[in-house]
């Protein structure tokens, strides 16, 4: 079986925050399970996009410690626009759909990419809620 078991919201930077500290909410990262996790993108701010045409990251492993990262680094880049090694990676990966750490390893300067982006990363307001299913 597979499905959504987690969806994490990020928002709120800038401008108004409402009362809850997340809004607006600029795009959700939606986490689903089968037999392997992947994570995918739903965005409310059509400003944002991904680097090159990514819409799907699988982590290294179920609830990689670095899968969230990994995931704003692909989903968001701009938010990291500072980071040094962003312009190299995101040429290698302009036409890529996908990023599979699982299968494929880091691709070529993420490891120093994600390094760079950690502080910003700690400044994202990030709120994270579990799925389960209602029973009416």
């Amino acid at each position: 079986m597979a499905g959504y078991s987690r969806i994490y919201c990020i928002g709120g930077e800038g401008g108004f925050m409402g009362a809850d500290g997340i809004n607006p909410i600029h795009f959700q990262i939606l986490v689903g399970d089968a037999d392997r996790q992947w994570l995918e993108a739903h965005y409310f701010d059509t400003s944002i996009n991904p680097i090159g045409k990514i819409s799907t990251i699988i982590p290294a492993g179920p609830d990689h410690p670095d899968a969230l990262i990994d995931a704003c680094l692909a989903f968001i880049p701009e938010y990291f626009e500072s980071c040094q090694s962003l312009p190299q990676v995101a040429w290698t990966l302009r036409d890529e759909e996908r990023i599979d750490f699982h299968l494929d390893g880091d691709p070529p300067g993420w490891t120093q990419l994600r390094e760079e982006a950690r502080r910003m990363f700690r400044d994202l307001i990030i709120y994270e809620a579990k799925l389960s299913k209602v029973n009416l």
